[in-house]
């Protein structure tokens, strides 16, 4: 076989091979899961809702009333702590602790934490969790959240929850 009609032959197989695998990647963009199809309107499925990723806020919160005993006993799993109560008001949440009589230190930001990583997971909708270890802020935590129940917090109730989310004490 002369040299030209070598040439000619791989540039046709080279030709035929990119066409196939443009075919190919024409075909793939019309599978399931590809960026067209994300792109494209979603089709309801037989007993779907019309739009199944719409949910309210409403439906998401989390039952502070009946859950709130759950959050403290997770709360009072940690080493340090000793007993906690936690009172919430819109999304901010207000913890207060003591401290366990083998811990002989005090409020870190390590404890912080992981006390927010408990109320975040039992809450996602809760965006501040503050946290006190003041035995009189404690003490008024103590009192408003026994009183509640976990229920809705009074205007006045409100007030001093605020009051103690702004403490310079108040870790957050």
């Amino acid at each position: 076989m002369s040299l030209k009609r070598k040439g000619f032959l791989i540039i046709a197989c080279a030709l035929l091979a990119a066409a196939a695998l443009a075919g190919c990647m024409n075909a793939a963009g019309r599978l399931p899961g590809s960026d067209s199809d994300r792109d494209a309107a979603p089709q309801p499925t037989e007993g779907a809702s019309v739009m199944p990723q719409a949910t309210s806020a409403a439906q998401n919160a989390y039952d502070w009333i009946t859950g709130r005993t759950a959050v403290e006993e997770k709360i009072d799993l940690l080493s340090e702590i000793e007993t906690s109560r936690v009172v919430t008001t819109g999304s901010t949440a207000l913890v207060g602790v003591t401290f366990a009589r083998e811990y002989q230190g005090q409020m870190t930001q390590r404890i912080q934490n992981l006390i927010a990583g408990v109320v975040k997971e039992a809450d996602p909708n809760i965006q501040v969790v503050a946290v006190t270890s003041e035995k009189e802020d404690v003490d008024t935590i103590f009192s408003i959240a026994d009183s509640l129940g976990g229920g809705a917090l009074d205007a006045d109730a409100e007030s001093r929850v605020d009051t103690i989310v702004r403490n310079v004490t108040t870790m957050q």
